[in-house]
């Protein structure tokens, strides 16, 4: 399989999904962020953070709590041409549809790396 420059996809496991929903979706922590789209209303997120904590509590597991996870993929540079807000929906739309989970999506530029998009979704 032939991985293109600059494109990677990184799964990561979430113990506060209130807080990074608001450090990935906030205009004023994200200077290079596009577009954000949700399939849900906030307190959805808040609800399964309770539920998860709870869950894991009664297991009576050790470490910290995963509540949700996070997707980041890094967008071909091609993309760059398209609308950010459909581009987003369209992606955020299909992983729900697909994987029958709710979304909470970003889309923004890394200016690390100089990627043109970066997709982080949960």
């Amino acid at each position: 399989m032939n991985i293109a420059k600059n494109s990677f996809i990184q799964l990561s496991k979430l113990n506060d999904v209130k807080g990074r929903i608001d450090y990935i979706t906030n205009p004023e922590r994200q200077e290079n962020l596009y577009a954000t789209y949700e399939t849900v209303q906030r307190s959805f997120w808040k609800s399964l953070a309770m539920e998860n904590q709870q869950d894991f509590q009664k297991s009576g597991s050790v470490g910290k709590c995963i509540e949700a996870r996070e997707l980041i993929i890094a967008l071909p540079e091609s993309f760059i041409k398209y609308q950010p807000e459909k581009l987003l929906k369209i992606f955020t739309e299909k992983f729900k549809q697909k994987y029958g989970v709710e979304c909470v999506s970003a889309l923004h530029h890394n200016k690390k790396n100089k990627l043109p998009y970066s997709f982080d979704f949960w």
